[in-house]
C-alpha cells in the first residue's frame, strides 16, 4: 500500500470534504436528533451534522434547503440520516395550517423502500412515547406506512413514471437517488406544487453506466457549483474527485482515501480495513472508485459539444410509437458492456424499400441472462440472424456456442462499416424507432473512435454513459443490410420422373432392360 495508517488513525473524516449550504439563520437539527435519542438511537458525528444541515432555517423558520443531496458510499449508514429526518418530519413541526403532513419516503427498488419502513418501524415500537402518537401502522404490500393522531402520514414507495398519483406531498425522500428517472421526478414533483416550505432530501452513491443518473447528476452540478441558492450539498470523497483529469489517477490502495470516503470508517461494524481490502481485491479498480471511494468527476465540456457526424434532430424526429420492430426478416443484435458487466440486444427489420427500423430490446447486469435470452427471440423471430462483434461478446461465445444460437461475428471493416452506413441512413431519415429515450441519450452521449481500415465505430465519451445501445442498433441494422446482400444458396430441385422406351434410350428389342446403364 502507498500508505498505511495506525488502526487508530484509520477512522473516516467525519466531516465531508465539500459541504455547502445557503445562508441561514439556524437549524432545528437538534430538535430532530433529541426525538432520535428519546428512541434510544444515538448518531455519529457526521450523521448530526447531515440532520443540522438538512434542517437548516431561515429568518422566518423556512428550511433554507429545499433540496439537499448526500453523496455517501455504501455501507456508512445513510439510513440513520434518513430514519430521524423523516421521523423528525412525521413527529414535529406542524404546518401553520394546522393541516396534517404528508411524507414520502421513495427508492428504486420496492425492497430497499420496505427495509427503509422495517427499520423506522422497530425505531418507533421500541419507544412508548412514540407508538403513544400512533394511529395505524400498514404493512400490507405496497402501502406500507405510519398515520399519528394529528393526521400526519409517512409513506413508502417505489418509484415509478406513476409514483405519487393522488397525493400532495409536503416532504420527499429520495433514496437511491443513483437511480432516480427524469419520468419519476415529474410524477412525484406536481404532489408538492400546492404545498408551503416543501423539502426534498437525496441521499445516494456513484451511479454506473446502467443507471438512470440525470436527476441526481443535476443535484451534485447545483450542489457543487451553488448555482442554485436553495440546494445543500454533503460530499465525502478523496481530494480532486470531481476533476476528470485527477479522478482516475486517485490510489484505491492510499488508506488517506479510504478515510476521506468513508465516514463510517471505524464507527460501522461492517466497515473496517479489512472490508475495503476485500473490495480491491475482488472488484475492479473502477469499481472500487466508485462504489468504495465515491470518486464522481464532473462531466469534460466537450460532453456538450457535437460528438459524432450523426444528427440527433432528425434521430428525433423519425421516433413513433408504431416503429416497432416486427415480422418477417428480423435481425438480432448484442453488445456488451466494457468487462462484460451488463450487456444490450438490439433488433432491426426491413420496413419498405428504404427504411429499416431499429430497437433496442432490452439491456440488463451481468451475462448469464444474454444466451437463454437470444436463443428464445431467435426462436420466435423464425431463426433471426444474430449479429455481433465477437471481441466484444468473447465473454458470452460460449455461452451461446452451448445454446446452440448461432452467429455472424463481424470483423473490424464490417464494424467500421456498419457506423458508416448507420449514420447515413439516420440522417437521411431512413431509421425509424421507437421513442426510446436510453437510445438517444447513448447515441447523444457516443464518440467515435478510428479502427479498421480508416473507418470508425462508437466509443464512450463519458465513462458513466453505456454505448452498448448504439452499438446494438447499429449491428442490428447492418445485420438487415448483410443479409440482403448475401443471396440464399438453393440446391437445384431434381429433374421430374421421366417415362423411358426402349426408342428413346436407344436398345434393341433383344436388350434385357434390367441390366442395361442408361
Amino acid at each position: 500500500m502507498l500508505t498505511s495508517l495506525p488502526k487508530s488513525e484509520l477512522v473516516g473524516a467525519q466531516r465531508p470534504r465539500l459541504h455547502r449550504l445557503p445562508p441561514r439563520a439556524g437549524s432545528l437539527g437538534e430538535e430532530a436528533l433529541d426525538l432520535w435519542y428519546l428512541a434510544g438511537k444515538r448518531s455519529d458525528p457526521w450523521q448530526e451534522l447531515s440532520l443540522d444541515s438538512i434542517f437548516s432555517i431561515d429568518d422566518d423558520g423556512r428550511w433554507v434547503c429545499t433540496e439537499h443531496g448526500e453523496l455517501v458510499a455504501r455501507q456508512n449508514g445513510k439510513g440513520d440520516v434518513l430514519s430521524p429526518a423523516t421521523m423528525a418530519h412525521l413527529y414535529l413541526w406542524p404546518k401553520p395550517d394546522g393541516e396534517p403532513k404528508t411524507i414520502v419516503h421513495t427508492a428504486h427498488q420496492f425492497k430497499t423502500a420496505r427495509e427503509a419502513f422495517l427499520r423506522l418501524r422497530r425505531v418507533i415500537q421500541s419507544s412508548a412515547v412514540l407508538m403513544g402518537e400512533v394511529t395505524r401502522i400498514s404493512t400490507a404490500h405496497g402501502e406500507e406506512g405510519f398515520e399519528l393522531a394529528n393526521g400526519n402520514r409517512l409513506l413508502y414507495l417505489a418509484r415509478s413514471a406513476n409514483s405519487g398519483v393522488g397525493f400532495t406531498t409536503d416532504v420527499l425522500i429520495i433514496d437511491e437517488a443513483q437511480q432516480m428517472s427524469q419520468a419519476a421526478l415529474d410524477a412525484l414533483l406536481p404532489t408538492m406544487s400546492a404545498v408551503d416550505n416543501t423539502q426534498i432530501i437525496y441521499t445516494g452513491t456513484v451511479p454506473d453506466e446502467l443507471n438512470d443518473s440525470e436527476v441526481w447528476e443535476g443535484v451534485r452540478d447545483r450542489g457543487r457549483t451553488g448555482s442554485d441558492p436553495r440546494t445543500g450539498w454533503m460530499e465525502f470523497s478523496p481530494e480532486g474527485s470531481e476533476d476528470p483529469d485527477v479522478a482516475d489517477t486517485i490510489d484505491i490502495r492510499d488508506e488517506r482515501n479510504w478515510v476521506a470516503g468513508n465516514p463510517g470508517l471505524g464507527y460501522r461494524p461492517g466497515l473496517t480495513r479489512e472490508t475495503i481490502e476485500d473490495e480491491i481485491s475482488r472488484l475492479s479498480p473502477d469499481s472500487v472508485r466508485r462504489l468504495r471511494l465515491n470518486i464522481w468527476p464532473n462531466r469534460r465540456p466537450v460532453a456538450e459539444v457535437k460528438l459524432s457526424e450523426l444528427d440527433l434532430d432528425v434521430w428525433k424526429r423519425h421516433a413513433r410509437e408504431d416503429a416497432g420492430v416486427s415480422g418477417d426478416g428480423v435481425v438480432l443484435s448484442l453488445a456488451l458492456g466494457r468487462g462484460g458487466g451488463y450487456g444490450t440486444i438490439g433488433k432491426a427489420v426491413r420496413v419498405d424499400s428504404e427504411h429499416i427500423a431499429v430497437e433496442h430490446h432490452d439491456t440488463q447486469r451481468g451475462t448469464r441472462w444474454i444466451a437463454p435470452a437470444l436463443a428464445k427471440l431467435k426462436k420466435e423471430h423464425g431463426n433471426a440472424l444474430v449479429v455481433l462483434d465477437a471481441k466484444n461478446a468473447a465473454a458470452v461465445i460460449s455461452a451461446l456456442e452451448t445454446a446452440g444460437v448461432k452467429f455472424l461475428a463481424m470483423n473490424l471493416d464490417e464494424i467500421a462499416a456498419a457506423h458508416t452506413l448507420f449514420i447515413e441512413h439516420v440522417n437521411a431519415g431512413l431509421v425509424p424507432h421507437r421513442p426510446q429515450d436510453e437510445v438517444t441519450m447513448s447515441l447523444q452521449m457516443a464518440t467515435t473512435r478510428a479502427i479498421g481500415r480508416a473507418g470508425q465505430t462508437w466509443e464512450q465519451s463519458d465513462p458513466t454513459k453505456p454505448i452498448t445501445h448504439a452499438q446494438a442498433v447499429t449491428w442490428a441494422l447492418w445485420g438487415v443490410l448483410k443479409s440482403e446482400a448475401t443471396p440464399t444458396k438453393r440446391t437445384p430441385p431434381p429433374p421430374a420422373a421421366a417415362v423411358l422406351t426402349r426408342e428413346s434410350a436407344g436398345v434393341s428389342a433383344e436388350t434385357n432392360l434390367a441390366t442395361v446403364g442408361f
